[in-house]
């Protein structure tokens, strides 16, 4: 765990990667359940589909903000491993204030999304039938932690270089 102002974020970040990982865990077990009640015609399980969509939908927006915080995203730096070392902070720096930046709009445009829903009272109508804000509920504050892991990143200090150790043997 991180120490110091970030400390709060960070355990924030950790538990929903924790509730991530359970729910993660959850799927695989109702998806065994699943095969083996259709596989021994145990018991009808029609409603299995829509709960391991929605729990795929949980996961990929709980866990994104420890993934961001740990730089565990796929990234094809061919170009950017070629950069000097200042260039490259400059850049990084750049992209990480332009996600900042995608992530505000993202999270405006959740709100909205959410309101409306909300003010609308729209059902979802499947297995189970439940107000459709409530799927909507999870992305603004994902959003924001987003946000705020990205401008956390962008206002950080410059990483000191390493020293050069001198070559044995020159």
């Amino acid at each position: 765990m991180r120490k110091g102002a970030g400390a709060p974020l960070d355990r924030l970040v950790d538990a929903l990667a924790l509730a991530a990982g359970a729910l993660l865990c959850a799927l695989v077990a109702l998806t065994c359940m699943d095969v083996a009640a259709r596989t021994f015609k145990l018991f009808p399980t029609p409603w299995t589909l829509d709960v391991a969509e929605y729990m795929l939908y949980a996961i990929t927006f709980l866990g994104a903000p420890w993934v961001l915080r740990e730089d565990g995203h796929i990234a094809i730096e061919i170009f950017v491993e070629r950069l000097a070392p200042r260039a490259r902070r400059a850049l990084r720096r750049g992209s990480d204030a332009l996600g900042a930046l995608i992530c505000a709009v993202l999270l405006y445009y959740a709100c909205r999304v959410l309101w409306r829903s909300y003010a609308s009272n729209n059902l979802v109508h499947e297995t189970f039938v439940f107000p459709e804000w409530y799927l909507y509920s999870i992305a603004p504050p994902v959003f924001l932690l987003l946000f705020l892991l990205l401008v956390r990143r962008t206002l950080r200090p410059a990483q000191p270089r390493p020293r050069e150790v001198p070559k044995e043997g020159v």
